[in-house]
């Protein structure tokens, strides 16, 4: 059995591929990983500002800020991409330029003594702009370059690469960070990281841009129609006329309002109350992203069995469980446990949400949708950060994160009230291997 499942990953990471759906697949695994190494890098950002002297409103207006600009791009960005017939080239180069920021990042400091935490922090949020137009590109490409039978097997593949990619890389950036022979060189030791980080999303973006997508010709009858109704209607119509989609972006919005609540107050809570080191840091993320390597295996399966809908409702009760973990039991090694659990459990709501957004996106409004869904949780995630970090200060960090995870679970609740798809039916059948 293990060699029979060895054999299918050898020969699909290592047969070429033949048709353009499996040219575009390979792609899509091999860049996720090189993803992984930026991703990396990134993990560490609220530290570096942290260190570099910033402070906790700083972090938390890391958290959301960049949701304030995206919440005004993203119908913009729509509008932009659906006048396109050629997908792609917008794609890659908003993904290179929305990566670019770190080279300004790791050069920062050798120009400037003051106010570096401050100005990375704005960079970081320039960054937005470019990524919310690849983003918003983003879904509607895969669900036109990733068949349908196929969406869910692909996604868990790319999460659990991107996953054992970063493991290792996070923990090795840790060390690096705390133990290697720029160690004692802040923040020399994070700039060679950065710099790193950008060269494996360069590559990253050099493999995007190998997929090719059909060009987009949409009938001279639809462009009309769009014309004489205008762009507010069609945005309405993609929700008035699809209520399924319009579920799942309520739902997805209360659901998600709690954890960006406390989003920015775990790494606060962590370096500044418990004395967090990178090296702890980096182990965390390596513990988090073997965590998600087995929470997709065993989900994955799960979903095969039981259709995407229902595994949903099985995972959502036990992903609102972390902040409680941590409030009550704040112990670094504690929450070591707490972090890898937390994330065996999570892709079970990721990969079934994903795979039911992908497939409740209206045809001819992918990209409309693509910005109401955006728009709509950017708006959750700019208020909600600075409401956390904001009443942390006065009652407290544990406290807030008792109250994020009690509205986590209410959110969760709203999927059983109010189901996105009936009980046990698969949009897209799962072929574990």
């Amino acid at each position: 059995m293990l060699y029979q499942r060895l054999d299918v990953l050898r020969r699909r990471v290592l047969v070429p591929p033949r048709t353009m759906v499996e040219r575009n697949t390979y792609f899509l695994y091999a860049e996720v990983i090189f993803a992984s190494v930026l991703g990396a890098a990134g993990s560490f950002n609220a530290a570096y500002i942290l260190r570099m002297g910033g402070s906790n409103a700083l972090i938390g207006l890391l958290s959301s800020i960049p949701s304030l600009v995206a919440m005004f791009s993203y119908i913009p960005a729509a509008r932009i991409l659906e006048r396109q017939t050629h997908l792609m080239p917008w794609i890659v180069r908003s993904l290179l330029a929305s990566r670019a920021g770190y080279v300004l990042i790791l050069i920062l400091p050798l120009f400037l003594h003051r106010y570096v935490p401050e100005l990375t922090v704005a960079i970081l949020v320039a960054m937005t702009l470019p990524a919310v137009l690849y983003s918003t590109g983003w879904s509607p490409m895969l669900s036109e370059v990733i068949p349908p039978r196929s969406r869910a097997n692909v996604l868990a593949w790319r999460s659990i690469l991107a996953s054992a990619a970063v493991a290792p890389l996070i923990y090795g950036a840790g060390l690096w960070l705390e133990h290697g022979p720029l160690a004692q060189h802040f923040p020399a030791n994070y700039q060679w990281l950065y710099a790193v980080g950008f060269l494996g999303g360069a590559c990253s973006v050099y493999l995007v841009s190998r997929m090719r997508m059909e060009p987009k010709a949409p009938p001279a009858s639809a462009q009309g129609a769009r014309a004489r109704e205008g762009w507010l209607a069609t945005l309405r119509s993609a929700l008035t006329d699809n209520p399924g989609f319009k579920r799942i972006v309520v739902n997805t919005l209360l659901l998600n309002l709690g954890a960006w609540l406390v989003g920015p107050l775990y790494i606060i809570f962590f370096v500044r109350k418990l004395g967090a080191t990178d090296g702890w840091i980096g182990l965390n993320g390596t513990l988090a992203n073997t965590g998600v390597i087995v929470g997709y295996w065993i989900w994955r399966r799960i979903i095969h069995r039981t259709g995407e809908a229902k595994a949903l409702l099985i995972a959502l009760p036990l992903s609102g469980i972390y902040p409680f973990m941590v409030a009550l039991w704040p112990n670094l090694s504690f929450i070591l446990f707490a972090g890898f659990l937390i994330n065996v459990t999570a892709p079970g709501v990721n990969l079934s949400h994903g795979v039911i957004y992908l497939g409740l996106l209206p045809e001819g409004k992918k990209h409309a949708s693509t910005a109401i869904y955006s728009t709509v949780m950017n708006i959750g995630a700019f208020i909600s950060p600075l409401i956390g970090v904001a009443l942390a200060d006065r009652i407290g960090i544990p406290t807030m994160l008792l109250i994020g995870g009690g509205m986590q679970l209410a959110g969760a609740a709203l999927f059983y009230v109010f189901p996105v798809l009936g009980t046990g039916r698969h949009l897209n059948p799962v072929h574990p291997c």
